[in-house]
């Protein structure tokens, strides 16, 4: 069966190469993606999905394949925009950096000096500094309000009611992730550079990167010419539905929206390729990892196998992936996932995009890094069972088309 699999799965690449790309794929890192992303593709588990493997002094690997909205949409490319939810944060984590750099304002500063209005019921809310807010050491609980702001409530009355969460822990003291109150980096930088996240995010990083497709917001993405559209499971199958509005209320923490081909300039920048734009201070700053999450060692289950350790800096996840210094983040809003990871000791980066909650083509992130670190024997895939669903999936729509 697994000979079957392999010889299917390529025929199945090579025949699909032509529509995505052009022509067919040359290097051998090339196929192996394509066959793991049409596999993932034709399997159902999601409408479309993009991957970009970045290399330092090699092209980029962009692989596209599915379509933006199913019963009717287009076919995705490189520069189909999708959104990348809480891998936002490495951008404002970035951003921050950038900012710390030019002397606007310093980590170490107290959050409450630089945002006048903001409080906290924690009678030391002084402590909580830029550099915790990011690391997301502020000692409220774990996603504090976030499900309010799923219920459709306003951000300002989410922040009004703040000072009446209890803490969990001392500022600094324990590490829980957060979204509202992780986006009070906006209002730091707006605050110290005199322009909105949004217009500081494109004047210093988006406009000097060439990144065309990036935008931030819902009405940016709506206005995209190219954009997939979010997916959720039904007993029809995949069903388009409108991007929900809720976490753009965000822009730090979850308002960013890309497409392949840009993410994989954003992954050269980080890797250090782009030292006029993100220098290589600025880069070591965003990534130092300033807190254990030792939790992320009990996620997926590459995660409990390959990860030894794992913290978190600004707005990045950093593991220790079986002896490899990785450096990562993940991002999940309703109908859209997305997944980076740069492995800086190599000069690779990888990232994965896709329009629906399947987790299905997370396994290509895996993969890949097995690869970077010279790990074989397991496919987080499972590229045979993927297999034996396309077959289904297309035994299923043939006999739906005779009847």
């Amino acid at each position: 069966m697994r000979q079957f699999a392999l010889l299917a799965l390529a025929a199945l690449s090579f025949s699909a190469a032509a529509d995505s790309i052009g022509t067919p794929p040359v290097r051998p890192i090339e196929r192996e993606i394509l066959q793991w992303v049409n596999a993932v593709v034709a399997s159902g588990a999601t409408p479309a999905m993009a991957v970009a493997y970045v290399e330092r002094d090699e092209s980029d690997v962009l692989i596209a394949q599915g379509v933006t909205k199913t019963a009717g949409g287009n076919n995705v490319d490189a520069r189909t925009v999708f959104r990348l939810a809480s891998v936002s944060k490495g951008f404002a984590g970035t951003l921050t950096a950038m900012l710390a750099e030019e002397g606007y304002l310093a980590l170490d500063d107290s959050v409450i000096d630089r945002v006048p209005g903001l409080t906290l019921k924690d009678p030391d809310a002084a402590a909580l500094t830029i550099e915790r807010l990011l690391s997301h050491q502020t000692g409220l609980p774990h996603h504090t309000f976030d499900m309010k702001l799923e219920a459709n409530a306003a951000l300002q009355d989410l922040i009004d009611a703040l000072p009446t969460v209890k803490p969990d822990c001392a500022i600094g003291g324990c590490y829980a992730y957060q979204n509202v109150l992780f986006n009070v980096a906006a209002d730091v930088a707006f605050n110290a550079a005199g322009g909105l996240f949004t217009m500081e995010l494109k004047r210093r990083v988006l406009v000097p990167l060439d990144m065309q497709d990036t935008s931030v917001g819902r009405d940016d993405l709506l206005s995209a010419e190219n954009w997939a559209r979010p997916h959720v499971h039904t007993a029809r199958g995949w069903v388009p539905v409108e991007p929900k509005p809720t976490y753009y209320q965000l822009p730090a923490a979850a308002g960013v929206n890309a497409s392949i081909a840009d993410v994989a300039k954003w992954l050269r920048a980080q890797l250090g390729e782009a030292p006029e734009v993100v220098s290589p201070s600025v880069i070591e700053m965003a990534h130092a990892s300033r807190i254990d999450t030792p939790g992320e060692l009990l996620g997926p289950r590459w995660r409990r196998e390959r990860l030894w350790g794992a913290g978190y800096a600004l707005g990045w996840r950093v593991f220790n992936y079986a002896g490899t210094r990785v450096v990562f983040h993940a991002g999940a809003v309703q109908g859209y996932r997305a997944m980076v990871a740069l492995v800086p000791d190599n000069g690779t980066g990888i990232a994965v995009l896709w329009n629906s909650n399947s987790g299905v083509p997370a396994g290509v992130i895996p993969n890949l890094l097995d690869r970077e670190v010279g790990l074989s024997g397991t496919d987080w895939l499972q590229l045979d069972t993927l297999l034996v669903a396309a077959q289904r999936l297309k035994a299923q729509r043939a006999r739906r088309g005779r009847g």
